[in-house]
């Protein structure tokens, strides 16, 4: 629409008539109505208890240790991502939530069986700030 918007504007001033702004404006209003429509759903807030205890370093550690080290270690490495150490993993940090919380992509194929509640461990530290404790 917004295209024939164009064309017809140029026959309207070539032929010295009114510009009909209503098909370019219908293409737009289209456009803005697929925009609103397929936006992505706002993001689930991870539940917490009332008056839970902060997530402290040496849970997120155990996580790590038990489902991510085998990958990702000093020896292996994968993709250069190294989750041995403190410093590595709090390096890490966005990466490990984008792709075990909000892409659900690590554990590859989840081989480690990595549990919802450990995903939800590691979110909650995420978005208390990844500290280390």
């Amino acid at each position: 629409l917004i295209r024939h918007g164009f064309v017809v504007r140029h026959k309207a001033l070539v032929n010295g008539t009114r510009v009909p702004w209503e098909v370019p404006a219908a293409g737009v209003v289209i456009l803005l109505g697929l925009i609103v429509a397929l936006r992505p759903p706002p993001a689930p807030a991870t539940p917490v208890a009332a008056g839970a205890a902060p997530v402290t370093f040496a849970q997120v550690k155990a996580v790590m240790e038990q489902r991510c080290v085998i990958c990702h270690n000093a020896q292996v490495a994968s993709k250069n991502v190294r989750l041995d150490t403190p410093e590595e993993i709090a390096r890490h940090a966005a990466q490990i939530h984008q792709q075990v919380n909000v892409l659900k992509l690590m554990p590859m194929n989840n081989s480690t069986q990595i549990t919802d509640a450990e995903r939800a461990l590691l979110a909650r530290w995420h978005a208390e700030g990844a500290k280390l404790d």
